[in-house]
Parts: C-alpha cells; sequence; structure tokens
C-alpha cells in the first residue's frame, strides 16, 4: 500500500468519524428538546394509590349502549349515568329525558357549586331552610311580601329567625301600563326595620322595553328615599300566566332583556346593589343570560332545582307560615 492509499484510507475514516459526531450531536440535540418540553409540561407524579379502587368515569355512545344485551344491563345503566352527568354539566334540560329541549350553558355567566339536593335543609330544631356546606351554616332565612300579607307583627317575624324581608315596592299594570305603590309598602319596611330585619324591595315588572325598565327603576328608587335599604332592589319579571292578554307576556327576549338591563343599570348607578328575580324557564328561556349574568340572582324554584348558574337568593316555597303573619308567605334562602 503506498502513501496515496494510507491517505486515502485516512479520509474516509476521518469523513466517517464527523458524520458519526454529527449523527451523535444531532440525536443528544433532539433527546434535550424532548426532555425540555417534558419538563415544561410535567405535572405531579402520578400516585396510584390515588385512584385504585375507584370508578373510573366514561362516556358512551347512548344508541350503543341501548343496543347492548340483556346481560349487560349494569353497563348500560352505568352509561347512561355518566351520560346524563355529561348532559347537565354542558346543558339544561328542558323537559324531562330523553324528550327533551337542550340549552347550552352558557361559559360567560359564573356557575353555582350547590348541591340542590343535599345542601339545604332544616336544621335541628330549626323551622326553615337554610343553606349549608360541609355541615355549616351559610345562608340566611328571609321572606319577600306584598299587601297580600296584610298587616304583619313583624317583631313576631324577628323572634322566629328570619333575617331578611324583601318587601313589594310596587308594580306596574298587566293592561294599563301604569305605576302603582303597593299599598302596604311604607308600613312593611319601617316595620321590618325597626323589628331589626335587613330590608330590600322588589317590584313586579311588566315592561316592554328599555325605557320601561328605567322608569319602574326610578319609580323605586324615588318611594324608597330616606330608608336604610342594605339588601337588594329586585325587578321580578315573569310571564302573567292567569291572564293570557298581559302586556309584557309575548315581548322578544331581546324586549325583556332591554328592560331588565335598563333596570339594574339604573339601580346600581344610584348606588344600590341590583338584583333579579324569576323561575329557572323565565332566566333560560325569556332572558338573554349573558346580557345579565353580571347581577345578581333571585331563583324561584319550588322542587328541586337544576339550575346551573350563580343565585344569591332562593324562594323555595310559597306557602310558609311564619309567626306574625296571618298569611301563607314565600319563604326564602339567602345566600348573600
Amino acid at each position: 500500500m503506498d502513501d496515496k492509499d494510507r491517505m486515502i484510507i485516512t479520509l474516509k475514516r476521518q469523513n466517517l468519524a464527523l458524520w458519526i459526531f454529527l449523527v451523535v450531536i444531532t440525536i443528544l440535540a433532539v433527546i434535550g428538546i424532548i426532555l425540555q418540553q417534558k419538563s415544561k409540561y410535567k405535572g405531579a407524579e402520578l400516585d396510584t394509590g390515588n385512584i385504585l379502587g375507584q370508578r373510573m368515569e366514561f362516556i358512551v355512545d347512548p344508541a350503543f349502549v341501548l343496543s347492548l344485551p340483556e346481560e349487560y344491563d349494569s353497563i348500560r345503566e352505568m352509561s347512561e349515568a355518566n351520560y346524563l352527568k355529561y348532559l347537565n354539566r354542558a346543558y339544561i334540560l328542558i323537559g324531562t329525558y330523553p324528550d327533551c329541549e337542550m340549552i347550552k350553558i352558557s361559559a360567560n355567566v359564573e356557575r353555582n357549586e350547590y348541591n340542590w339536593s343535599t345542601d339545604f335543609y332544616c336544621d335541628e330544631g330549626e323551622l326553615y331552610y337554610s343553606y349549608f356546606k360541609d355541615g355549616e351554616k351559610q345562608g340566611r332565612i328571609a321572606i319577600d311580601v306584598s299587601e297580600f300579607q296584610k298587616e304583619i307583627d313583624w317583631e313576631k317575624v324577628k323572634d322566629v329567625d328570619v333575617d331578611v324581608a324583601i318587601v313589594r315596592a310596587g308594580f306596574r299594570g298587566y293592561g294599563s301600563g301604569d305605576l302603582f305603590e303597593d299599598k302596604n309598602a311604607h308600613d312593611n319596611i319601617s316595620g321590618a326595620l325597626d323589628a331589626g330585619l335587613e330590608v330590600g324591595v322588589y317590584f313586579f315588572s311588566a315592561a316592554i322595553n328599555r325605557e320601561e325598565g328605567v322608569e319602574e327603576a326610578k319609580y323605586v328608587l324615588n318611594m324608597i328615599k330616606g330608608y336604610d335599604i342594605t339588601q337588594p332592589i329586585v325587578i321580578d319579571t315573569e310571564i302573567v300566566y292567569e291572564d293570557s292578554s298581559a302586556r309584557s307576556n309575548n315581548i322578544s327576549v331581546e324586549e325583556r332583556t332591554a328592560a331588565v338591563v335598563g333596570f339594574c343599570e339604573t339601580i346600581e348607578e344610584a348606588g344600590y346593589t341590583p338584583m333579579i328575580y324569576a323561575s329557572r324557564d323565565q332566566f333560560i328561556r325569556n332572558l338573554d343570560i349573558d346580557s345579565i349574568g353580571k347581577w345578581e340572582f333571585w331563583l324561584a324554584a319550588y322542587d328541586t332545582p337544576v339550575f346551573p348558574y350563580h343565585t344569591e337568593g332562593y324562594q323555595y316555597s310559597p306557602y310558609g307560615y311564619v309567626d306574625g303573619i296571618d298569611t301563607q308567605v314565600d319563604l326564602d334562602v339567602w345566600m348573600r
């Protein structure tokens, strides 16, 4: 082998070493990038002891589950239960599943964390419902009253641990559209305040547009001058089922929402807390929840509700009896 051959062999070896070096560097670089990304997104180490023995939730196509033979009944029941849980977290079901209307839950409105079937009950020795979380009482007893409750002995009401009174300030006529003051509003506000209750007021609305919502708010603000109103000023907007000709029954969602927004903005600008009273279906079907979701809600529901959004008041019965009131009265749990 002469010098030329030796030189060729040496060059080949050097080229091979260079290629090997480059390949190794490339592999190490790739590994470094992968480890860096894994480290960047790495969470806590999996502790298998926390999940062993627990049932893992899953979602299955309900049509497939229904097609399974009888020996798969337990799987069918579990799958359907999980599917319904998924639906209730993503949709509001109007009607009975599966023959129901599904309305997507808004991502823009704060949800509540209540377990409606377990968090509201009467504590031992108590007369009225309250809100309990982790065994601690966090709600208060409230009632809402109007001239229909006639003369009220507010000292007796206070003695049975009612904390909050929401008094009807007035209403708009179903047909005429005129504004009226509740006949007992001033007596109820002053009587409740003198007895040591916290007081808010509500107005039964029949507004059909923003201008009328503003008008109703100004009417209430003028009526409560001089009173120490520390609880919300509420707009009560609802379908009047006992009078199909009521002026606000057939307005659009946009018109009803505009009336509520006009009321709440006017109350807020005056330095008070606005609140919206409605049933679940009224909130869901007849109002634009995104436009009103920043204000407090007062939910009326006389069975176990399925309501995803925040609510600061919960009217659970229209058939309550309270010492000091001769008629039936609405009972509420107040979470504020």
